[in-house]
């Protein structure tokens, strides 16, 4: 796998983590903080739906206090003979009032009168159930003196906003005569009405089992109990229950409020909304971060490798590093740059190492035959004129026995130095083929030039007066010299053995001479 698509994978899989990551903190946090503010507000909007439901019995009560404190009806808990119940206080005078019931005892809890409004089926549960209830009020009159309040009561099924009051004269005066109690059925016509002022959704639901019998207190006139609240989350709503409480202080329904959680399904929109746009910042990042990658290192990096490729193929070590900048790439191109120089340096003195003698300088055989490759090539395709010339120094090894190695050495020294003075063309090239063995090519020269050039050279050495008394009749180092000019089809081969037969022809005739084939 190349370095761009690593970097792409290795980019894609830390931004896939990081946004995996930073959208399950976000969904978690967000949820969290939802869930909280939706408790508080299901609690606040459930706490406003009963103090609602409590604040209906308000008007219930105001009549409940008008009729209790009317002579007339004080006066009919003594006179039962009058038509008063029948007259004032009749199904229709209720149903005027907005009351359904009306139930009327005297102070030991017999019931003495009781009318209600018909259902609408003619129903009329709460003449037997406030029969079973009317001994419950006079107790708690004479428990707490003057008692008097409201909640609701459970009537079989049913349950209802009840008022209860002693009775007394139009002054409120007077021993009570009797008790009062009117009521109000919790329909779903009451339910429906405060749903539309609070804009909740709740039910009153029936406890299957009968209200526990509760110790004495005072009435309250609380319904219900917001101390006791409990939640149950669902998907997209939360169910919040509390008992209501009977106006003795027994619990005999449950009141359950629906509240749609909003808030989380807000943030779930919201959660989606921003998953799509860290997905989109992803992506974005994601390629731009890729593009300056790309941009930065790998395409410098794949030029790095691809002209250092080209330096190492070319063989000569040619070619320049042009990465550059500030960075640590172009520190590394600048490195490669000098270890690129470093290697061509050596390669080049390796390379003048391999074709120049190291103790005179000159170039050695393998140089002078490039060289004359490339001049018989010359003359096969320009037929310009070539001349080799080959020589040896005279009686060289009587040389070393008689002065030593190191003065033969000296003496080789001084046999370039005289090539090189004697040749003042550029093109001209001498060369050390062999121990005593010296060779010089000359370009652009006739048969007679390359004469003269080596009778030149080997006139020169002479007058350097390099004693070599084993070396008569002179007693000077000489040099014996053959010359061969290049003619049509000659190759390498050819051209030195001619030259090294008119320098054996040389040598045969006495030495210090010039001899050409």
């Amino acid at each position: 796998m190349g370095l761009r698509k690593k970097i792409s994978v290795y980019l894609v899989g830390i931004l896939a983590v990081l946004a995996l990551l930073t959208l399950a903190a976000l969904r978690w946090s967000s949820h969290q903080k939802a869930a909280e503010l939706e408790d508080l507000e299901a609690r606040a909007d459930f706490y406003r739906l009963m103090v609602t439901l409590q604040v209906s019995t308000t008007g219930l009560n105001g009549t409940l206090k008008s009729w209790a404190n009317r002579t007339e009806l004080y006066d009919y808990f003594v006179d039962r003979r009058s038509r008063f119940l029948e007259n004032e206080l009749s199904a229709e005078a209720l149903a005027v009032a907005d009351v359904d019931f009306l139930t009327l005892m005297d102070t030991s809890g017999n019931l003495i009168g009781m009318t209600e409004v018909p259902g609408a089926n003619g129903e009329t549960p709460a003449i037997e159930g406030m029969q079973k209830m009317s001994h419950d009020y006079p107790t708690h009159a004479r428990l707490f003196r003057g008692a008097s309040g409201c909640g609701v009561v459970k009537v079989k099924t049913h349950v209802a906003m009840v008022c209860f009051s002693p009775t007394y004269n139009s002054r409120g005066k007077g021993p009570a005569r009797g008790f009062l109690v009117i009521g109000r059925w919790v329909d779903g016509e009451t339910i429906r009405q405060v749903s539309e002022v609070t804009g909740l959704t709740f039910e009153i639901v029936d406890l299957p089992n009968e209200p526990k019998t509760a110790l004495p207190q005072r009435l309250s006139g609380n319904i219900f109990r917001p101390d006791v609240v409990q939640i149950a989350e669902h998907q997209h709503a939360l169910e919040l229950r509390s008992p209501v409480t009977n106006i003795f202080g027994q619990d005999i329904g449950e009141i359950r409020m629906h509240w749609p959680r909003k808030l989380d399904q807000l943030v779930d929109r919201s959660n989606q909304i921003t998953q799509g746009v860290v997905v989109a910042l992803i992506v974005v990042c994601g390629v731009l971060l890729m593009l300056l990658l790309d941009q930065l290192v790998v395409r410098r990096l794949n030029l790095l490798r691809e002209e250092l490729s080209q330096i190492v193929d070319s063989r000569r070590w040619a070619g320049q590093v042009s990465v550059h900048g500030m960075d640590e790439l172009a520190s590394l191109a600048r490195y490669a740059r000098e270890l690129v120089t470093i290697v061509r340096e050596q390669v080049e003195d390796l390379k003048n190492l391999s074709q120049t003698d190291a103790l005179t300088g000159l170039p050695n055989r393998r140089a002078f035959d490039e060289r004359l490759s490339h001049i018989l090539a010359q003359h096969a395709r320009q037929k310009l004129s070539a001349a080799l010339i080959l020589m040896d120094v005279d009686h060289f090894k009587k040389y070393n026995d008689s002065y030593g190695h190191p003065a033969g050495d000296a003496a080789l020294q001084k046999v370039a130095q005289c090539l090189r003075t004697s040749l003042r063309r550029e093109l001209d090239l001498p060369a050390r083929v062999g121990g005593e063995e010296f060779a010089v090519l000359l370009q652009g020269v006739t048969a007679e030039q390359a004469f003269a050039a080596a009778e030149n050279i080997r006139h020169n050495l002479q007058n350097l007066g390099v004693v070599h008394a084993a070396n008569p009749p002179v007693g000077v180092m000489t040099l014996s010299l053959g010359v061969a000019v290049v003619t049509e089809g000659d190759n390498v081969r050819s051209i030195y053995l001619r030259a090294d037969e008119a320098l054996y022809q040389a040598k045969a005739s006495g030495r210090n001479q010039v001899s050409q084939m």
